[in-house]
């Protein structure tokens, strides 16, 4: 892997990964475990099956799924105390406490919902992207999108 690919795709998968663990240092291992694989897997890549970005963002999924796996257990509240926002993140959803009201709501969706918002925003695949990604329809991501934002807004008030 060039040092340009990876400049400009650990920003993406650092924040595919963030949103999904919500643990900054947890991120920056996952995100490095990607970049490791990628590397040590390189000559697994075919460009006519996917895409690189394709390609990372599945070995990413891959290793935040074995990460829950291996963790078998689900946040507990004391995870929060932990959890170090960056600016960014802060910027985005306002005041920390609006961050862990909407990290609950999200947690509320089904995974599959949750994956495709993680893509979507964090991640800023296409739908295009999001199917190949998921296998899901193309034509579907949209409406999952919509429902679960429409879903959360709900839950918000």
């Amino acid at each position: 892997m060039d040092r340009a690919r990876y400049e400009k795709f650990y920003p993406k998968i650092y924040n595919y990964i963030y949103y999904r663990v919500l643990h900054k240092e947890m991120a920056e291992d996952l995100t490095g475990d990607v970049f490791y694989k990628a590397l040590a897997f390189r000559s697994s890549f075919d460009e006519r099956k996917a895409s690189y970005k394709t390609w990372l963002y599945t070995i990413a999924r891959n290793i935040v799924v074995n990460h829950y796996r291996s963790r078998k257990n689900e946040l507990q509240s004391d995870d929060f105390e932990e959890l170090a926002v960056s600016n960014d993140v802060e910027d985005i959803f306002g005041a920390n406490e609006d961050f862990r009201r909407l990290y609950e709501l999200l947690e509320t969706l089904p995974e599959r919902e949750r994956e495709v918002i993680a893509l979507r925003y964090w991640g800023e695949l296409s739908y295009k992207e999001i199917a190949a990604r998921t296998g899901l329809n193309e034509n579907s991501i949209g409406p999952i999108i919509n429902r679960s934002i429409v879903s959360l807004r709900k839950l918000w008030q």
